[in-house]
């Protein structure tokens, strides 16, 4: 499972202090930018290649309020890997106080650059994929 940590910064709020929803979600895909990048892959690659992979769902949930300072620890785990397509969960946790803050759940399809069609996974993409639901279900036991 990789973890990502950060915490709550004064523009990620609303005017009442607290987490703007539209933030939880910039959260998320940061997370899963870093994860990239900690298996040897960045966005720019991907960008660059003849591949993109835009968001056609995404979905969360808020368990309780985050503001300015809070810290953050957000895990992130393939839930399921189709031929064009991942869903990947993110579990926002307190590191602090030890429990579930929020959860985001987005869906990727990837397409060819040009096309914009559907295409199957890249194998180089996949098979960073694939290690992360195997250490997700080793987790899981």
């Amino acid at each position: 499972m990789f973890i990502y940590n950060t915490q709550i910064r004064l523009q990620d709020t609303d005017a009442t202090g607290a987490i703007y929803f539209a933030e939880q979600f910039r959260m998320a895909l940061e997370a899963f930018e870093e994860f990239l990048k900690d298996r040897g892959f960045s966005l720019k690659q991907l960008l660059e290649s003849t591949y993109l992979m835009p968001i056609v769902h995404a979905e969360g949930d808020y368990f309780t309020s985050l503001t300015v300072g809070d810290a953050l620890e957000i895990s992130l785990q393939v839930v399921k890997l189709g031929t064009s397509s991942v869903t990947l969960e993110f579990s926002f946790r307190d590191p602090d106080r030890k429990f579930d803050v929020g959860k985001v759940q987005v869906v990727h399809a990837v397409i060819e650059k040009e096309s914009r069609n559907p295409v199957p996974i890249p194998d180089f993409l996949r098979s960073i994929l694939e290690s992360e639901i195997n250490v997700a279900s080793e987790i899981r036991g």
